[in-house]
């Protein structure tokens, strides 16, 4: 709610300003020279402020996105679900060769 009365605040703030600035003034951009009312001069400048944040935080969302998904892949491929006994490496292994034997003894 706060963001929300900032930018209200801060977006008629632009408004007065640009409404008293309505005089028309000479604009030159490389080759180009015209004369634009100082209103539109200012909410252009504006707009496109604001689309370039837009578009950084579209950007920072999606490297987010990705981040997250490559992460959420990289689980899923992870064959080994992870081990909360305490067996030590060699208890695992004897286990594997008694089970292996107990198999071998059953087909027999």
């Amino acid at each position: 709610m706060g963001i929300l009365m900032v930018s209200i605040i801060i977006g008629l703030i632009i408004v007065v300003l640009a409404v008293q600035n309505a005089a028309i003034v000479p604009i030159q951009f490389f080759i180009w020279s015209m004369e634009l009312p100082l209103v539109l001069i200012i909410f252009c400048a504006v707009f496109a402020g604001a689309l370039l944040m837009f578009c950084l935080a579209l950007w920072r969302d999606f490297k987010k996105r990705h981040k997250a998904s490559q992460k959420k892949i990289k689980l899923t491929k992870d064959k080994d679900p992870i081990d909360i006994t305490n067996e030590s490496v060699e208890q695992k292994e004897e286990s594997k060769v008694c089970e292996e034997e107990n198999q071998a003894k059953e087909k027999q």
